[in-house]
């Protein structure tokens, strides 16, 4: 039995002991309603950029209004890591009693729930607005968000080949060889971003990139394409012109895709406006706007990733650990 003083700490292996991709889509599903149905409390992110360093960090605070606990999330991305032998991504979410703001829980996750619910949030999206029967998939990126965009996507949407492209030809053969493990479909190296998206029905970007990397001419009618990988307004995988071809734009949250996202720059320059934004994805969930609703229709998703997503799943964590007697208590006074 936990005591008032005493605060659960968990570690990144303790959390994958006890949070599968499939409970996660699951939860994640449920934040997104909860936040377009005036249930979540989520205050716009802190970013604070460390640019010799190549880091940035990002603070997400949320809470879900009847729910028992509310967490703040801290999240870095320091993209050199690699070079030194050390993962680019990483952080803590911490868990308070929402009646009395008392610590429950200390999750050192090493960003591991944050790359899960992303990844969650993803397939959320494909389910939404991808076609039913899929052929071909293509991911931009070969990083962590790479792997588990594609697994995530795997849950909800059966393909036969992923297509993948990344900037660096060793990244993308260690990517071929790790998800041949992982997945029964045909998996090809491509030489360029375009021969990746074009004639793919599915389209992921996961990179950090701040120049688009997926132009206009390479869509085809009946894509589907997610990015999720512009969450800092410097940040932009499609060029903008993909957004205004596109028969939906979706996003996860207007309010800070029109400050972070791919819809931020097509806002900027002109190419749409916030009135072309179809719906934010709670929205579908819910039965509010529609989703997918022909095979010709382009859509195109917008994800930079919001606080419900981290509530929803630390809290699913923390009752998983707590039941099952994962971590250890630390006594804070």
């Amino acid at each position: 039995m936990r005591r008032e003083n005493e605060v659960l700490l968990l570690t990144k292996e303790q959390i994958e002991s006890v949070l599968t991709m499939e409970d996660t889509i699951r939860v994640v599903e449920e934040g997104f309603k909860a936040f377009n149905s005036g249930k979540a409390v989520i205050p716009f992110p802190v970013s604070l950029q460390i640019q010799e360093n190549m880091g940035e960090v990002h603070i997400k605070p949320g809470y879900l209004k009847g729910t028992d606990t509310y967490c703040i999330k801290i999240a870095s991305g320091f993209y050199e890591n690699p070079k030194i032998g050390l993962p680019s991504g990483d952080g803590m979410i911490l868990l308070f009693d929402a009646k009395t703001g008392v610590p429950r829980s200390l999750l050192v996750d090493r960003a591991f729930i944050t790359h899960m619910r992303t990844a969650g949030a993803g397939a959320v999206a494909a389910r939404c607005l991808a076609k039913k029967s899929v052929e071909s998939v293509a991911v931009i990126g070969t990083g962590t968000q790479a792997r588990l965009q594609i697994e995530a996507l795997s849950k909800v949407r059966d393909f036969r080949v992923l297509k993948v492209w990344g900037r660096t030809p060793a990244n993308v053969a260690r990517y071929v060889e790790d998800m041949r493990q992982k997945l029964t479909v045909e998996i090809v190296p491509m030489s360029s971003a375009e021969e990746a998206v074009r004639n793919s029905e599915v389209v992921v970007t996961a990179t950090p990139s701040t120049s688009p990397l997926v132009k206009k001419e390479w869509v085809g009618k009946g894509m589907h394409i997610t990015a999720m990988g512009s969450d800092s307004p410097e940040k932009q995988e499609l060029e903008t012109e993909v957004l205004r071809i596109a028969d939906k734009i979706v996003v996860d949250s207007i309010e800070q895709c029109v400050k972070l996202g791919e819809v931020h720059h097509a806002v900027e320059d002109g190419t749409i406006s916030v009135e072309d934004i179809h719906a934010e994805l709670g929205e579908i969930l819910l039965g509010l706007k529609s989703g997918r609703e022909s095979e010709e229709e382009i859509t195109v998703c917008d994800l930079t990733g919001i606080a419900a997503q981290d509530v929803v799943t630390s809290q699913l964590v923390y009752e998983r650990a707590s039941k099952e007697k994962t971590g250890s208590y630390v006594t804070i006074g």
